[in-house]
């Protein structure tokens, strides 16, 4: 099964549930959809019982140097504490909430709003936050995954990167997107900061992200599974494994969509500077100037630093961080077929405004096209 299909359907008032109520009666039966607040509490309660009865695997991780290289092969393995199976002296996962700043393994817990008056409470169990880049909830991620339910069962699961991904984080156009929950926990984690190939061609991909990501239905599936080992209303469980993340730009502007918006709140003002019914990353004329915002910016692309070409990610990252105008912002470095790498980047022109630097393409007052 593909995350790609773990988009919420969209709920109408009702489920409707045909069954008949007796042999001789052919009455249809329509069941409401449960109070989402309702729910959201009662899976509140399952989710915590599971945090103060259940632990994972600590002693196989490294917590005194979190790069060792052998974390980077660690897998999480969630259990019930039982005097039956030996493991009734192990720490409950409910331990590790309240951990001082920096201190792993840690449980935090993140209020999530989807916009239903709900506030859905989203555990995530750190074992390390990754040392790679940080992520925007409307980048594509690259995640190794197992989906389970409480009780252990797994409905799905992903050990190599490959058909399918990156995943859109966000639904927009068509782009699928995930459940919520599968989002807000990924964006709590950083990227790998690379991978090391093994003899057998396998990889290994160190100093990424690695995390339990346990959620309400609210933030799954709530009344329409997407699998039948999943119940309605049934919490989530997500072991994580982040290893990259990408641009988007689904307005096709040259910007890429989380500099549009940094902070994945499209609410604001700031994220929709012209005020029509297109938010910044989905318009191509972010200030409404009548200026298309990719004739306000311009794409660039370095394949050497002047006379080499670069023959590493470091050697091209190293070059912009040495080089890069003030203006200039990175985009990504692209893998070439002969082994070589191209650097790609944004030049985002500015003006001071009452002593702020704006953006000239979310400045309409600024209507200068880049050749």
């Amino acid at each position: 099964m593909n995350l790609r299909k773990f988009l919420i359907p969209i709920l109408s008032l009702f489920f409707i549930a045909f069954s008949c109520k007796d042999d001789d009666d052919g009455d249809i039966l329509v069941a409401e959809i449960r109070d989402s607040q309702e729910v959201s509490d009662e899976n509140d309660e399952e989710i915590l019982t599971y945090l103060d009865t259940h632990f994972f695997n600590y002693e196989d991780f490294d917590f005194a140097d979190a790069s060792n290289p052998a974390n980077d092969e660690f897998i999480i393995v969630l259990d019930t504490i039982s005097a039956i199976n030996g493991t009734q002296d192990k720490t409950p996962i409910s331990n590790y909430f309240n951990q001082a700043d920096g201190v792993y393994p840690r449980l935090e817990v993140k209020v999530v709003d989807i916009g239903d008056d709900v506030d859905y409470n989203l555990y995530t169990l750190k074992i390390r936050e990754g040392d790679g880049d940080s992520i925007n909830p409307l980048d594509l991620a690259a995640v190794l995954y197992e989906g389970m339910i409480l009780d252990g069962t797994v409905f799905d699961s992903q050990v190599s990167i490959g058909v399918g991904q990156p995943f859109s984080l966000t639904a927009v156009g068509t782009a699928g997107g995930v459940v919520s929950g599968f989002r807000e926990g990924i964006i709590e984690f950083k990227t790998s900061t690379g991978y090391t190939e093994n003899g057998d061609g396998s990889l290994v991909y160190n100093g990424h992200g690695i995390g339990t990501v346990i959620m309400p239905s609210g933030l799954g599936y709530f009344a329409s599974p997407a699998s039948t080992v999943i119940a309605q209303y049934n919490p989530l469980i997500f072991n994580l494994r982040v290893i990259s993340r990408s641009n988007t730009d689904y307005d096709l502007d040259g910007v890429p969509s989380h500099i549009e918006h940094p902070d994945g709140d499209i609410t604001g003002e700031e994220d929709n500077i012209d005020g029509d019914l297109l938010v910044n990353f989905i318009d191509n004329d972010d200030d409404g100037d009548g200026v298309l915002t990719r004739d306000e910016v311009q794409q660039k692309e370095y394949e050497d630093d002047g006379t080499n070409q670069f023959m590493t990610k470091a050697e091209a990252k190293a070059y912009f961080t040495a080089n890069a105008a003030a203006d200039e912002i990175f985009i990504s470095i692209e893998a070439e077929l002969d082994g070589t790498y191209t650097l790609h980047t944004l030049v985002v022109p500015s003006t001071m405004v009452n002593g702020v630097s704006v953006p000239n393409y979310l400045n309409s007052d600024i209507t200068i096209e880049l050749e």
